[in-house]
């Protein structure tokens, strides 16, 4: 009974050897999609990663991806006039797009999983616009007792982005199909501007008081530190 039990064993290791061997040991490629769980450009921005691999053998992978993020929001409040509540309206739009290389090398395999060490490099393109209108009700301190004053902030934010980040992590392969878990220590540098435009309305007894300003602030190779987990599945041809 023992032999039995122990030649079913060796069987069993055999087929799951000669299949991971099967999968790994020749240039194979992929495709997959990954998510950052912490925002490393901005407040609230986790781009979606789309990427292409080259895995080389056993233990060398390269992976050029693709992160993107389209993300609009808009928020409304209305006035009251007898409360002296103000109108909001505050509409935001954020656009990242941009191209990455990763590499990663297996320092050790048990079975179906890996433990991994890489580094990443990529550069983006950040778009951050927000649009606010407060309008005032008759009779409240803002308005000096007038109707429909009114004021309007534009900010307008682009820049780009270099980021450099090391990771260690560990991937689980089922046949084609691979999952990696990676924690990132993301060393960012960051270049643009910020035009601002405000615009105030105050109401007059003949006509309407208009004061605008202008200005714009440069962004000078800000340099950013931040932790990130990675999620990502990936698929092979």
């Amino acid at each position: 009974m023992k032999t039995r039990l122990t030649l079913l064993f060796l069987l069993i290791v055999s087929i799951a050897q000669a299949q991971y061997d099967y999968y790994y040991d020749d240039l194979m490629f992929g495709v997959g999609v990954g998510y950052n769980f912490i925002s490393i450009v901005d407040d609230d921005v986790r781009p979606i990663e789309l990427s292409f691999k080259c895995r080389i053998n056993d233990d060398h992978l390269l992976q050029l991806y693709v992160p993107f993020l389209r993300q609009d929001d808009l928020f409304k409040s209305n006035g009251h006039p007898e409360m002296e509540l103000i109108a909001t309206s505050l509409d935001t739009k954020k656009r990242l797009y941009g191209f990455g290389l990763e590499y990663d090398y297996v320092l050790q395999s048990f079975f179906l999983l890996d433990f991994v060490v890489g580094l990443r490099s990529d550069c983006q393109l950040y778009k951050y616009r927000t649009d606010l209108t407060n309008t005032y009700p008759s009779g409240s301190a803002e308005s000096s007792n007038l109707s429909n004053a009114s004021d309007h902030t534009f900010r307008d934010m682009k820049n780009l982005n270099f980021v450099v980040s090391p990771n260690v992590g560990m991937r689980v392969n089922v046949n084609k199909f691979s999952i990696d878990a990676k924690f990132l220590l993301s060393m960012l540098s960051m270049r643009g501007d910020i035009d601002n435009r405000i615009e105030a309305k105050e109401p007059a007894l003949s006509s309407a008081i208009s004061i605008s300003r202008e200005w714009t602030e440069d962004i000078s190779n800000k340099f950013k530190l931040k932790p990130g987990i990675m999620l990502s599945m990936s698929y092979f041809f």
